[in-house]
């Protein structure tokens, strides 16, 4: 009988799974929708909601295997920003597919599809300061512990920390221009995110069962 601590092997798949949604979803609303596209798309809206559903559902699951490989509770600020995180995607996760249902409706509903979807996008700044600062908190416990992770990956999991975090402090207040934020928007989360979740799931499929 399959344990939990077995099961976390499956997380390293789990990770390539989630890389290639996040690259799939870049695709979609880069090249086929444009960066001019404003509001919920009939064509391509639901596969791009079905995607973040994906997305946040697998990456809570990757979460668990974090808390448990590494060790999370053994650490106060990591622990917490864990579980901030954690409940986040949560969140994410269930507003994720709002506006598909909102726009599929049988019944008449109270907000618009383009409110819906605004709404459940208005998480995705906030979430991306907090993948920041969780990458960060990370990798500087994993240095300080049995360096899971590979170097590679804490030097991706680094960069797009010090990418992420002041990039999504200043957009707060608008100061980065949109033609600055849309480059290191690409790099940070479509280039070294992905690349940092495949580094953090080959960590936890390597990682012994016994050691766990």
């Amino acid at each position: 009988m399959e344990t939990f601590k077995d099961e976390i092997k499956n997380l390293k798949a789990i990770t390539r799974v989630i890389a290639v949604c996040v690259l799939a979803n870049f695709v979609i609303l880069a090249l086929l929708l444009g960066p001019d596209s404003v509001g919920f798309d009939p064509t391509y809206g639901p596969i791009t909601s079905i995607l973040n559903f994906v997305i946040a559902f697998l990456t809570t699951g990757v979460l668990l295997g974090i808390y448990v490989v590494f060790d999370v509770k053994q650490t106060f600020d990591l622990s917490h920003m864990h579980n901030i995180l954690f409940v986040s995607v949560t969140v994410q996760m269930l507003f994720s597919l709002g506006a598909v249902f909102n726009y599929y409706s049988v019944f008449d509903t109270v907000l618009d599809t383009d409110t819906v979807g605004a709404i459940s996008g208005s998480f995705t700044n906030t979430i991306f300061f907090l993948y920041g600062m969780y990458a960060y908190l990370l990798v500087r416990t994993d240095k300080r512990r049995g360096n899971l992770l590979s170097k590679r990956t804490q030097t991706v999991g680094t960069i797009f920390a010090a990418i992420i975090i002041p990039v999504q402090a200043l957009t707060l207040f608008g100061i980065i221009p949109a033609a600055a934020f849309a480059g290191l928007f690409v790099l940070g989360g479509v280039i070294l995110y992905p690349l940092f979740i495949l580094g953090v799931g080959d960590a936890i499929g390597n990682h012994t069962v016994q050691d766990v």
